[in-house]
């Protein structure tokens, strides 16, 4: 590799040694890149469930076409974990975000040219998902390869700012550019938007690891290798059941957060021209208060919460994570949603930090890739469940109790880990944190 192996610093992380990694040119190139091309698809995860929403009125249809872009996900996993342990990550990369390009950009087609359905959509979603799947997992190792392991921890927390910030900027755009310009525009943007990180991963100078040794990957057996390893680490153990509980009950909120907007607070409801400025900045706010969050709590999470323990973080975030998730449905104003969204986003992000940063700091290099496959599987796993449970019981009760009842299901979920300490074990990763500061 390049510059990006200097010797480790011995500095507590903290805010100001957190954005001393932008000093490594790989690192900046793709955080930059990232952030561009993420606020573009953050503009597409809002854009797509409002066509849905807005073709057919049905909560249970937006859950649907998330569940069908995320289980390829899930299952692709695992193949995307073996090859970046064995191939340029920067060049798969390269791939697997073109073809995610071309995907957006027939997402872009059928809604431009009038002929968008529920069904073409959600194969378009599914297809956008293949891609994703392969993605994820090397991503996620390739962000530990453009830094020197003692400055991992800031890597990873400032990688999901900036995914954080991306989910904050692309839904507050997508409002007013979908209510004055039209949906194809704020997907035709998005399409756009996958030149930024593309032209970041052809200018990085990162290349392949000396573990790397190609080859076809045996896929089942280095899956299987890949969990056999994550039971023997307590700490991974328990990041994947923290995710599980995180995805399936919290995260399906961000794909009806343009439900809440028109079924809770009314907002698209009418067509009139002279709303279109108002609508669009009240859609945008509340699609990205959320994220916005994020990047608020993170001085906070990067600074103060340094501090804690990994479990602690954790378990803190997620009873904030919870009883945000409940306000957002008890919330009897605009405002106040809009409060809850952020609280919620900043919560996200702790939970992020705690568990990529755990996972990363206890895994061995040689498994990095298959073992955060495994754990994008719990992920991808449970977000797609969450997705169709949360559709089904809007259907039903509303998305208002649908929101409260996930809310409370997450403050229940925490307590019970609290009481049986099944997160105690991510701590094990501040003693992995010292041992690299210290060689």
């Amino acid at each position: 590799m390049s510059e990006t192996r200097e010797e480790p610093t011995t500095a507590k992380p903290g805010l100001r040694e957190a954005v001393a990694v932008f000093k490594y040119r790989d690192f900046s190139l793709f955080w930059f890149g990232a952030l561009l091309s993420n606020t573009g698809s953050w503009m597409q995860n809002v854009t797509i469930p409002f066509v849905i929403f807005e073709l057919t009125g049905s909560a249970a249809n937006v859950g649907i076409t998330g569940f069908f872009q995320f289980i390829p996900i899930m299952v692709l996993g695992p193949v995307g974990g073996a090859l970046a342990d064995r191939f340029s990550r920067r060049m798969l990369l390269f791939i697997t975000q073109a073809v995610m390009a071309a995907v957006s950009f027939g997402m872009y087609a059928v809604v431009a040219s009038g002929r968008a359905t529920p069904g073409n959509l959600t194969v378009l979603a599914f297809a956008y998902g293949l891609a994703g799947g392969l993605n994820i997992p090397i991503w996620q190792a390739f962000v530990s390869q453009l830094v020197p392991r003692s400055m991992l921890l800031s890597a990873i927390t400032l990688n999901s700012t900036q995914f954080n910030a991306s989910r904050a900027l692309g839904p507050f755009l997508a409002g007013p550019i979908i209510f004055a310009f039209g949906v194809s525009t704020a997907l035709f943007i998005n399409f756009c938007s996958f030149g930024a990180v593309l032209v970041a991963l052809l200018a990085i100078r990162a290349e392949r690891l000396p573990g790397q040794r190609g080859g076809r990957p045996r896929i089942i057996s280095e899956f299987v290798d890949a969990v056999r390893y994550a039971r023997g680490v307590p700490g991974i153990v328990a990041c994947f059941i923290g995710i599980t509980a995180v995805a399936g009950l919290g995260s399906p909120l961000f794909a009806f957060l343009p439900v809440v907007a028109e079924d809770v607070f009314g907002i698209g409801r009418t067509g009139a021209p002279e709303a279109l400025t108002g609508e669009g900045i009240r859609a945008g706010l509340l699609y990205g208060a959320a994220g916005l969050g994020s990047v608020l709590f993170a001085p906070l999470i990067l600074g103060k919460g340094a501090a804690l323990s990994r479990s602690t973080m954790m378990v803190i975030a997620m009873l904030t994570y919870g009883v945000a998730t409940a306000a957002v449905g008890v919330a009897p104003s605009y405002g106040l949603a809009l409060v809850a969204l952020l609280v919620f986003g900043g919560a996200y992000l702790a939970i992020a930090a705690s568990l990529n940063t755990t996972i990363q700091l206890l895994v061995r290099e040689d498994m990095r890739g298959k073992t955060l496959a495994v754990y994008i599987m719990f992920l991808t796993g449970a977000l797609p469940l969450g997705l169709i449970a949360w559709g089904q019981v809007a259907e039903w009760v509303g998305i208002r109790a649908t929101a409260v009842s996930a809310g409370v299901l997450l403050v229940l979920t925490t307590v019970y880990f609290i009481v049986t300490g099944r997160l105690q074990a991510m701590s094990g990763a501040d003693e992995a944190h010292s041992e690299a500061n210290r060689h």
